[in-house]
């Protein structure tokens, strides 16, 4: 009797705890979608409970992708500053976190852009990969890593190429690029899938040097 008594407490208090996680886990996703809603309303209070939530996690991510701390908090607030400008546009279905990350990686893709660009900060990533590499001498050749990402991207079959270059390097998501080629997003996702993997044997068999493929994976990764 006693036995069953505490079968019946311990299944009790199992799937009535599953229960509760559940509905704690559902009444977050639910508290932040009405934040996600009121952000796209120009809400600033939902924006500020948004931002406190996930700066830590964006810093974190960008930090690891540009080494330099004072970079990565200006590009921190890069992320934000574009997302509260493209407010309307968020769909309240997607976790805030994705978005936010989504929008870090389009930030650091510009930034590595930039840098191909300027001498300047081209030297400051220099400098801070020496930290991160060896041997600390090396240095990363910006005008090689732009070759080798235009001519791996070229030796894509031209759909392919057209897929990539809007979901990758305009960051739009594979529903949008569907739409615009008048495909399903089954096959959006089959030339991402293919283009990734060969992009990734294209570009480690070419690239001599640990830093310069680490800033071709930010690049396209």
């Amino acid at each position: 009797m006693l036995l069953d008594t505490a079968v019946f407490v311990f299944a009790f208090l199992y799937y009535a705890g599953k229960d509760y996680i559940s509905l704690v886990v559902k009444s977050s996703l639910d508290d932040e979608k009405n934040l996600l809603i009121r952000l796209r309303g120009g809400d600033a209070a939902a924006f500020d409970q948004l931002y406190r939530s996930t700066v830590n996690l964006v810093f974190r991510r960008i930090k690891r992708l540009v080494h330099i701390h004072a970079v990565a908090e200006e590009l921190t607030q890069d992320v934000f500053y574009q997302i509260w400008k493209q407010r309307e546009k968020i769909d309240p279905c997607i976790p805030f976190p994705s978005i936010a990350l989504r929008t870090a990686k389009s930030i650091a893709i510009n930034f590595y852009q930039r840098a191909i660009r300027e001498h300047q900060l081209k030297e400051q990533l220099v400098s801070a990969g020496s930290a991160a590499y060896n041997p600390l001498e090396e240095e990363i050749d910006f005008n090689e890593t732009r070759e080798l990402l235009e001519g791996a991207i070229a030796k894509l079959p031209p759909q392919r190429q057209r897929v990539f270059n809007l979901c990758k390097i305009q960051g739009k998501t594979y529903e949008f690029a569907a739409a615009e080629l008048g495909v399903s997003v089954g096959t959006i996702k089959d030339h991402m899938a293919k283009a990734m993997r060969f992009l990734k044997e294209e570009l480690i068999s070419r690239s001599g040097k640990a830093p310069l493929y680490a800033v071709l994976v930010v690049l396209l990764f």
